[in-house]
């Protein structure tokens, strides 16, 4: 009867739902950044640990600023997962910590991709980063890519 019929929409609801939530899962997980600088910057690569380094304030490139995209940017979450490997509630808590002690500076903070885009276009000491793929001015170079590490 309608009572078996039921039972089978709710089990099919359910499993369409955990589909979609496995594809957004993978989807996430497949999603990389490239970090990005001026084409007339020294920098033509960096590595990890130095952009590890140099968005969590450890001045390992004394010369040069760190440009974060603003919380709630899907980059900014894959950048770091995949770079810093630490998750955003982490990053803002060892923020917290540090403003505390009056010890190291935190990224400045671009509040879309085209502002990023802007920023790095007008020094030539300044790193950001980008969802991989992002169309990109000729004055931009490309100096890392999660995709290859």
């Amino acid at each position: 009867g309608s009572f078996g019929v039921g039972i089978l929409m709710k089990r099919l609801l359910l499993f369409t739902c955990l589909l979609v939530n496995s594809i957004v899962i993978y989807a996430k997980s497949n999603e990389h950044v490239m970090v990005i600088t001026h084409r007339d910057s020294s920098i033509n690569t960096i590595s990890k640990s130095q952009l590890r380094n140099l968005f969590m304030g450890n001045l390992a490139l004394p010369d040069v600023t760190p440009i974060a995209l603003s919380p709630g940017e899907m980059a900014r979450s894959i950048f770091n997962i995949r770079v810093i490997g630490l998750t955003e509630s982490r990053i803002q808590a060892y923020w917290a910590q540090m403003r505390f002690s009056g010890r190291q500076q935190r990224p400045e903070t671009a509040d879309s991709i085209y502002e990023l885009i802007l920023m790095i276009e007008s020094s030539t000491n300044t790193i950001g980063y980008l969802p991989e793929g992002t169309p990109l001015p000729e004055d931009i170079k490309v100096i890392y890519r999660s995709s290859t590490q």
